[in-house]
């Protein structure tokens, strides 16, 4: 038996920004919007062979429900060239928490926030 990720989900303030900002960065695809709710909103979108869900969820959700925190702590995306792909997050605006660095041999990985 083998088990891989199916999607990452994160729990954003605003659904727009958040769709236009993969969109942007990543040129990820949205796979499918649906209204899940009266104040729940969710976008699923392809990047490359994984599926990233952006769920926002507004006032009239219910209190008690156990996923009432923000986003969580990082995705990691992989780029088959990562040089070429900092360059062009940098030119699109990217903002980045430092530069570039190599936590161990044959890893190259730099942070950035939404």
């Amino acid at each position: 038996m083998s088990y891989f990720i199916e999607h990452v989900s994160i729990r954003c303030q605003n659904l727009e920004a958040s769709t236009n900002y993969f969109q942007k960065m990543f040129d990820a695809e949205v796979m499918l919007r649906r209204e899940a709710g009266p104040s729940k909103r969710i976008v699923f979108l392809r990047l490359g062979d994984s599926i990233l869900e952006l769920m926002e969820m507004g006032p009239a959700s219910d209190p008690a429900e156990p996923m009432k925190h923000f986003g969580f702590h990082h995705i990691g995306i992989k780029t088959d060239d990562f040089e070429s792909a900092y360059k062009d997050l940098k030119a699109k605006g990217a903002d980045f928490l430092g530069e570039p660095f190599d936590p161990t041999p044959g890893i190259r990985l730099v942070f950035l926030r939404e």
